[in-house]
């Protein structure tokens, strides 16, 4: 998989009229995952069933893996995701034409997150089973994937049959509100509320190849939301200061590719 976008084009790539008169000629919605019924989780659960037979999910999960040094840790952190779920979205729309990646607010259950009903058995499944942590429930129920080898698609919650606490919603608008610079709000995204969904929901998400487990593009979609509500909040569409995945961060940066 090739991402060898400019930076420049990926931190405008929602800017749309801030910076002049031109207008997008299609636009997507991207919908609270909380939102959703039950059959906007089937649609995206065949199609999701269409891409893993196709092999499309492995692939996003080993392009991940392979890459996973150079995008966590540094500034590239939010443009090569911004940019990974965008590609997830466009093969899949491929099987279907009307497929957005929804996005999950993981602060809305942040007390209990095993209870969040996006959780459910209509929505991404809850915990693996008890023996080989398979999925057994949920969109990706029995979900079998190639990568790193052929195995179940697992889930393992942090505290057992439990997730312990994540973020609360007014720590990260403090984020959004106080933070002046996208490398000091980058690390406070990365290391709270990014790493507590991936460590908490363990499993698939607990590891490098991460992607092929669907929680991971909903999750990113939901930072991806937050880098924009903060790319408004200061005026900084084109902030990008830092540390880069190969040096100091510049917007001639190319996001790196598998």
């Amino acid at each position: 998989m090739k991402f060898s976008l400019s930076l420049t084009l990926v931190a405008l790539a929602a800017v749309g009229s801030a910076q002049g008169p031109q207008r997008c000629s299609g636009m997507r919605v991207r919908r609270n995952a909380a939102s959703l019924s039950p059959q906007d989780w089937q649609s995206i659960a065949n199609v999701l069933r269409q891409m893993n037979d196709d092999g499309a999910i492995s692939r996003f999960g080993a392009s991940h893996d392979r890459l996973f040094s150079r995008v966590h840790g540094n500034t590239c952190f939010f443009p090569f995701h911004r940019r990974y779920v965008l590609e997830f979205e466009n093969i899949a729309r491929r099987y279907d034409p009307n497929f957005t990646v929804p996005y999950w607010d993981a602060t809305e259950s942040f007390r209990n997150p095993a209870a969040d009903p996006v959780l459910s058995n209509n929505g991404l499944g809850g915990n693996g089973g008890s023996n080989d942590r398979c999925l057994g429930s949920g969109i990706q129920s029995n979900m079998q994937v190639t990568y790193p080898n052929n195995h179940c698609l697992r889930r393992s919650f942090n505290q057992g049959d439990s997730i312990g606490a994540w973020y609360a919603p007014e720590i990260i608008s403090s984020y959004i509100q106080s933070d002046t610079s996208l490398s000091t709000f980058r690390e406070n995204i990365e290391y709270s509320i990014h790493g507590a969904v991936h460590l908490g929901l363990g499993g698939e998400m607990d590891t490098g190849y991460a992607a092929q487990d669907f929680s991971f593009m909903v999750h990113h979609a939901n930072l991806d939301r937050l880098w924009w509500d903060w790319q408004n909040s200061h005026n900084s569409f084109l902030m990008y200061d830092g540390t880069g995945s190969n040096g100091p961060a510049s917007l001639s940066d190319l996001i790196p590719e598998d």
